[in-house]
């Protein structure tokens, strides 16, 4: 008999695992239906990369149509998103001088851009020096 109690010892710890585990799957499972749910059109999400957007559509597929921009629509996967609300409350708060970018960039978008003219290639012998 002693022999037999470290083996069903293991056995038994390994079914409890194994009954914890499925418990954690089954709850993380509601857990994504009840987010995939509640994210419809309408919806402030971020992407899991940190991408904030408004749900547009919500395709029978699996994806979303994120507007992130005015006139720009991105397609992403509903598993990508996380609703505005559910974030931390460092992560819904603006960020911190966003508002004066925004207006000094219309000013300074006509004046402190670069010039985009390519130089010409310049190539060996081609001013009629020979290539040494």
């Amino acid at each position: 008999m002693t022999e037999i109690f470290p083996l069903l010892l293991l056995v038994l710890l390994f079914l409890a695992m194994m009954m914890f585990s499925r418990r954690n799957k089954r709850r993380l499972a509601a857990a994504d239906n009840l987010r995939r749910e509640r994210i419809t059109a309408g919806t402030d999400v971020m992407t899991t990369s940190g991408l904030y957007g408004t749900v547009v559509s919500v395709n029978p597929d699996g994806t979303v149509l994120l507007s992130v921009a005015p006139g720009v629509e991105v397609r992403w996967q509903i598993a990508a998103l996380r609703e505005v609300s559910e974030l931390p409350e460092q992560y819904r708060e603006p960020i911190v001088g966003a508002e004066e970018q925004q207006r000094g960039s219309s000013d300074a978008s006509a004046t402190a851009r670069p010039s985009l003219k390519k130089e010409p290639r310049r190539t060996p012998g081609a001013d009629g020096a020979s290539p040494s």
